[in-house]
């Protein structure tokens, strides 16, 4: 008789060495076809950090609050009264 390494090894093993191995049935419930741009979350309890600013726009004291805001309305004025001063030198060299 011949048999094959495999065989000799599993004295009750009868199959080829060739044959396809065992394998497990599959739900019938899972999607045949998986959507792969989404990525799986790969620690789901973690917490996105939030920004300095973020903290202190939603802290809890009233005190920090309104000092974000001041500042914040203090920065867009600056920010507005910078933007007409570039565009009236803007304007000059046209």
């Amino acid at each position: 008789m011949w048999f094959t390494m495999a065989q000799q090894k599993n004295s009750g093993n009868t199959e080829a060495k060739n044959s396809v191995p065992h394998q497990e049935p599959t739900r019938d419930s899972e999607p045949k076809s998986k959507d792969l741009t989404q990525k799986p979350n790969k620690n789901p309890s973690a917490k996105k950090k939030r920004s300095f600013a973020e903290r202190w726009k939603t802290n809890r004291f009233w005190l920090v609050r309104g000092t974000y805001y001041v500042l914040y309305s203090v920065w867009m004025v600056v920010m507005a009264i910078g933007a007409f001063i570039a565009w009236l030198i803007a304007l000059l060299f046209i």
